[in-house]
């Protein structure tokens, strides 16, 4: 006894929204910003704690700051946009 099935699937669209993660990266003597936009408050400390920088600016899109960091050293950074802080650890090259 066999049936035969005269249903037929088609598949879902599923709309993917790409949202950019940001990111913060050391070349070169900068430090970039990535995926942050507005005004915002950035903050550099050493690996134990120790403020090295900070700075305020009315716009993160396409960010750098000139910094010098030592190499083979790691940081954290923390950016404070859009009432969120995201921290990041860094190790320079």
């Amino acid at each position: 006894l066999a049936f035969a099935s005269s249903e037929t699937t088609t598949p879902l669209s599923i709309q993917t929204i790409l949202q950019e993660q940001p990111l913060v990266y050391y070349q070169a003597g900068f430090l970039y910003f990535e995926g942050f936009e507005g005004p915002g408050y950035i903050e550099v400390y050493s690996i134990i704690g120790n403020k090295i920088s900070e700075i305020s600016t009315q716009e993160l899109i396409q960010f750098k700051l000139s910094t010098s960091l030592e190499s083979g050293h790691m940081y954290i950074i923390r950016v404070n946009s859009n009432k969120e802080t995201k921290t990041f650890k860094i190790i320079t090259s």
